[in-house]
C-alpha cells in the first residue's frame, strides 16, 4: 500500500529550560505566589508550611494530566459545559428541497455520496494516481469540505422477512438459508456509506441590499428572504458540480444526493435533541438514540497508508470518520512555517549548547517545516487545515465501551495519537453532525498531500434488499447480497480453471435464486452434464438434446436443463448453438423473470454462429428480463475475439475463479493491476479449501475478494448427494 508522509504538529509553544511552557511555569508558581502574596505583611513559620504545600500543590497541578490534559483545562470546560449545555441549541432543520438541506439557523447543506473503490486490488502506481485525484480535489476547491464516512447496521432483518414469505416446496433448503442469513445477521455486521458535504454558514448578502428602493409590501412573498435561499442554492449548486467534476474526469462514482434520497439522508443523521454526559457524546433518551463516543486524532506517525481510515472502519462495530478540510492561505503560512523554522534552530542551538542531546523530536520537526516550505515555495502542494474525528456508536451502552476500546487500541497500534473531548461533548455532538460546524477545531496544518491520504473510499458497500447472498467479502466480512434484476443489464460471466468452484458456486445461485426471486424460469444448458441432479432435486426436468428433441415445447417447463449425449463430440457445438437460439426466441416472447445458464460457454465463444448469437442475447437480455449466466474456463475465451469483448461489454458482473494462467489480452481488457492478477492465482478452491474464493466486480458497485459458502443442504445437493428436501 502507498506511503504517504504526514508532518507533525507544528504547534510547538516556547519552553523554558526545555521542558516547560509558560502555561506549565504560571501552575506550578502560582499556588506559591498567592501563599506569598497574601502572607506578606505578616509572615511567619506557617508561612513556610504553606509554602511547602503550595509548592507541591503547583508540582501536582503540572504534573496530574487526567485523558492527556491539565486540570484547569478541565475545569475551565466543565464550567463552559454546565452553562452553556442547558442554553444547547441544535440546528433545526427547517426545509428539505430537492438538493439543499436548509437550517433554522441560515446555513444550508448539500450531500455527495461517493461509491467506494479497492485500494487494495491496485498497483502502487494506480493507488497513487487515486490519491492524485483527492488531491487535485482539495487544490481546486476554495472552501471547506467534510467528509463522512457512516456505519451503520447492515440490516437483514428485511431480507430475511422477504424469504419467509416464499413458500418453496423444498423445506430444508428454504429453512437452512434462512438460517444462514438470520446467522450473518446476528453478527452485527456494518454497511459504511462515504458523503462529501458542503456547507454554507453565512448566507450571501441579499439583493435587496444591493437596490435604491424599499421591498415593495405588495409582493405576497419576502424578497430578502427568497433572494438568500437562491444565492444559497447557486453557490451550493456550483461548488457540488465542481466536486462532482473531479471525479467525473476518473474512474470514481459520485452523485449529488437528491429527492427522496436527501430526505432518508436527513432522517438517519438529523439529530436534534442532544443528551450527552462528560464523557459520552450522547446516550439514548427515553428509549431512542444511541450512545456514542468520541476521540480528536492530534498527531500522526511519519508515514500513514492511503487510505488509513479503513482500519479503523474494520473494527467490530459502528464506528465513524468525519474528516474536516479547510484551505489556508498560501503565502500566510509560508510566513508562519519560516518562523517556526527559525524558533526550532534557535531552539536546537540552545539545546545543544547546553549539552541537552535530546533534539530528535525537535530535528524531526524542523525537517517536516523545511519540507513543507519546499513544496509551498515550489508551488507543488497547497496548505490546508485537517482535522479527523472517530465516533463509536450503539444502542448497547456495554457494547459501545467495547468497541471504544477496541477503537483506542487500534489508534495505539497505528501510532495514532489522539484524545478524549472531557467536558466537551456538546462539541464533539456539532462535529459529528453534518448541519453544524466543526465544534472541537482539533487542526493540524499540513499540505493537501497529506490530508489526501484519509480521504480514499476504500470500503465495500453493498445494500439490497432481495437478490442473492453470493459470499461473504473477504476484507470486511459483510455478505455481498447482489440483485442481478436491478441491474442496467442482467448478465452476468463466472471464469475459473477446471476445479476453480466456478459450477459449484454457479449451482450454489440456481439454488439460492429458486428461493429468493418470484415466478422465477430457470433454464441450464449443460455440455457436461452435470446440473441433472441439481434441477430435479429442484422438481424440473432435463431432456437430452438430439435431432429429435422438440426444445421449444421443453421450454414451457419452469425448470429445465439440455445436456448432451455425449460429452466432446464435434457435432456437440452446433446443437448447443441450436439449443441457445430457442431459448433466445422463447424468452422474448414475455416478460418473465428468467435465469439462463450456460455452461462451457467457450463451446459457443468457438462456433462462429454462436458467438453472434451470445452477442446479441445477452444484448437484449434486460428487454427480456433474463439474466444470462455464461460460465467458461478462462477470461481469454471472451477477450480474444471482438464478439466476446462485445458480450463482456454489456455484462456488469464480473466473477474470477482461480486461473493457473492469464494472458496480456485479459490484463488488458480488464484493466487488471499486477495485485490483482497475482490474486486470480491464489484464489482458493474448494478441493484445497473447505471454501473457494472469487474476485467480483460489478460495474460502478463492487469490486472486493469474496468466500463462498454453502449451507449443508446446498452442498449435498451440489455434490450430487441425496437430500431429503
Amino acid at each position: 500500500m502507498t506511503k504517504i508522509r504526514m508532518p507533525g504538529d507544528f504547534h510547538v509553544p516556547t519552553k523554558f529550560f526545555g521542558h516547560f511552557s509558560s502555561k506549565d511555569l504560571i501552575r506550578i508558581g502560582a499556588p506559591s505566589l498567592f501563599v506569598v502574596f497574601t502572607a506578606y505583611n505578616s509572615p511567619s513559620l506557617a508561612t513556610i508550611g504553606w509554602l511547602l504545600i503550595a509548592g507541591l500543590t503547583g508540582i501536582g497541578w503540572y504534573g496530574w494530566r487526567p485523558f492527556g490534559k491539565p486540570v484547569d483545562h478541565h475545569i475551565y470546560n466543565m464550567v463552559r459545559w454546565r452553562i452553556l449545555d442547558r442554553f444547547f441549541d441544535p440546528a433545526e432543520i427547517v426545509n428539505i428541497g430537492e438538493r439543499i438541506i436548509e437550517a433554522n439557523d441560515g446555513s444550508a447543506v448539500a450531500v455527495i455520496e461517493v461509491q467506494p473503490t479497492n485500494l487494495e486490488m491496485k498497483t502502487g502506481a494506480e493507488q497513487q494516481a487515486v490519491h492524485n485525484i483527492y488531491q487535485n480535489l482539495i487544490h481546486t476547491v476554495n472552501y471547506p469540505l467534510a467528509v463522512h464516512s457512516r456505519q451503520e447496521r447492515l440490516e437483514l432483518s428485511e431480507y430475511i422477512d422477504y424469504l419467509r414469505q416464499k413458500n418453496p416446496s423444498h423445506e430444508s433448503l428454504h429453512q437452512e438459508y434462512i438460517d444462514y442469513c438470520s446467522e450473518l445477521a446476528e453478527k452485527e455486521l456494518t454497511v459504511t456509506r462515504h458523503y462529501i458535504v458542503l456547507r454554507i454558514e453565512e448566507p450571501s448578502p441579499p439583493i435587496t441590499e444591493l437596490i435604491p428602493f424599499d421591498e415593495p409590501e405588495w409582493l405576497p412573498f419576502d424578497l430578502e428572504e427568497q433572494s438568500q435561499s437562491i444565492s444559497v442554492q447557486k453557490e451550493l449548486e456550483s461548488r457540488a458540480d465542481e466536486v462532482l467534476g473531479q471525479f467525473n474526469t476518473a474512474d470514481l462514482t459520485a452523485d449529488l444526493v437528491a429527492g427522496e434520497d436527501l430526505e432518508e439522508y436527513v432522517e438517519k443523521f438529523d439529530t436534534s435533541t442532544r443528551n450527552g454526559e462528560w464523557n459520552w457524546t450522547t446516550h439514548p433518551e427515553e428509549g431512542s438514540g444511541e450512545y456514542r463516543r468520541t476521540v480528536a486524532i492530534t498527531e500522526y506517525p511519519s508515514t500513514v497508508e492511503l487510505g488509513w481510515p479503513r482500519q479503523l472502519l474494520r473494527i467490530q462495530g459502528c464506528i465513524d470518520v468525519v474528516q474536516m478540510v479547510n484551505p489556508r492561505n498560501p503565502g500566510t503560512t509560508s510566513r508562519k512555517l519560516q518562523r517556526l523554522s527559525e524558533k526550532l534552530n534557535a531552539e536546537i542551538d540552545s539545546f545543544l549548547t547546553q549539552g541537552y542531546r535530546g533534539t530528535n523530536k525537535l530535528e524531526a520537526l524542523l525537517d517536516d517545516t523545511e519540507w513543507f516550505l519546499d513544496l509551498l515555495a515550489n508551488r507543488e502542494d497547497q496548505p490546508v487545515d485537517y482535522s479527523t474525528y472517530v465516533t463509536v456508536h450503539h444502542s448497547d451502552k456495554e457494547t459501545c465501551q467495547q468497541t471504544f476500546e477496541q477503537l483506542c487500541n487500534r489508534l495505539k497500534t497505528l501510532q495514532i495519537e489522539y484524545r478524549q473531548p472531557v467536558f466537551c461533548t456538546d462539541q464533539a455532538y456539532k462535529t459529528q453532525s453534518p448541519f453544524h460546524p466543526d465544534g472541537l477545531n482539533q487542526r493540524l496544518l499540513m499540505p493537501a498531500a497529506s490530508a489526501a491520504a484519509g480521504l480514499p473510499f476504500v470500503t465495500q458497500s453493498i445494500e439490497e434488499a432481495s437478490g442473492v447472498i453470493y459470499g461473504i467479502d473477504g476484507s470486511d466480512r459483510t455478505p455481498i447480497l447482489i440483485n442481478r434484476f436491478s441491474w442496467s443489464s442482467h448478465s452476468m460471466a463466472r471464469m475459473g480453471m477446471v476445479g476453480s468452484g466456478k459450477s459449484y458456486a454457479t449451482k450454489q445461485e440456481i439454488l439460492r435464486s429458486y428461493l429468493a426471486y418470484d415466478n422465477l424460469k430457470i433454464i441450464v444448458v449443460d455440455p457436461k452434464k452435470e446440473y441433472k441432479h441439481l434441477i430435479n432435486s429442484l422438481g424440473g426436468t432435463t431432456h437430452i438434446l438430439n435431432s429429435q428433441t422438440e426444445i421449444n415445447s421443453e421450454l414451457e417447463q419452469e425448470i429445465v436443463s439440455f445436456e448432451v449425449e455425449e460429452r466432446g463430440k464435434k457435432e456437440n457445438a452446433d446443437l448447443l448453438a441450436e439449443t441457445v437460439e430457442e431459448i433466445y426466441s422463447r424468452v422474448s416472447q414475455d416478460r418473465q423473470k428468467t435465469l439462463v445458464v450456460i455452461d462451457e460457454a467457450r463451446n459457443l465463444m468457438n462456433h462462429d454462429y454462436g458467438r453472434d448469437l451470445l452477442n446479441q442475447f445477452v444484448l437484449e437480455g434486460r428487454d427480456t428480463n433474463t439474466a444470462i449466466t455464461l460460465v467458461t474456463q478462462n477470461a481469454s475465451d471472451f477477450t480474444h475475439c471482438r464478439e466476446g469483448r462485445g458480450i463482456l461489454d454489456n455484462m456488469p458482473g464480473k466473477v474470477f475463479m482461480r486461473h493457473d494462467r492469464v494472458p496480456e489480452d485479459v490484463v488488458d481488457y480488464f484493466d487488471l493491476s499486477q495485485r490483482e492478477k497475482q490474486e486470480l492465482f491464489e484464489l482458493k478452491t474448494g478441493t484445497d479449501s473447505d471454501h473457494s474464493e472469487a474476485l467480483v466486480k460489478t460495474s460502478g458497485n463492487l469490486d472486493t475478494r469474496v468466500r463462498v459458502e454453502a449451507t449443508e443442504t446446498e452442498h449435498r445437493i451440489i455434490e450430487k448427494r441425496r437430500a431429503k428436501l
